[in-house]
């Protein structure tokens, strides 16, 4: 799979997680401590899939996932919400956002979606 992958996290063990899903797919994975340091870096210069951890976005949540979706629209973005109110992940999928992750994020599940969003 030729595959770009980003994450948006500041949580260690998500990041060993998607280092190890990018070495599954062999593909490159870039990392970000912010939505808006993905935006300037990688916004709509490539496509991809990128996992957005809810954690690190600013309040109101929502609306840094939606600068990654403007500023990226060729990326399918997965997003981890910080807890797993269905609110907030139905608004995150009404918003643009391909799928929704669950906490505690497990490898399988992020893999498939993955998977699932590449199209594979």
């Amino acid at each position: 799979m030729n595959c770009k992958l980003a994450l948006i996290t500041q949580n260690r063990g998500l990041e060993k997680i998607m280092r190890r899903i990018s070495k599954h797919f062999g593909s490159t994975l870039s990392i970000f401590e912010s939505c808006s340091d993905f935006a300037e870096a990688l916004g709509g210069t490539h496509d991809g899939v990128v996992v957005v951890d809810g954690a690190v976005c600013a309040q109101p949540r929502l609306m840094d996932l939606q600068v990654v979706l403007s500023a990226a629209p060729g990326w399918q973005v997965l997003y981890l919400p910080r807890t797993n109110k269905k609110h907030e992940i139905k608004e995150a999928v009404e918003l643009g956002a391909y799928g929704s992750l669950h906490r505690p994020v497990s490898e399988q599940e992020v893999r498939q979606m993955v998977e699932s969003a590449v199209g594979v």
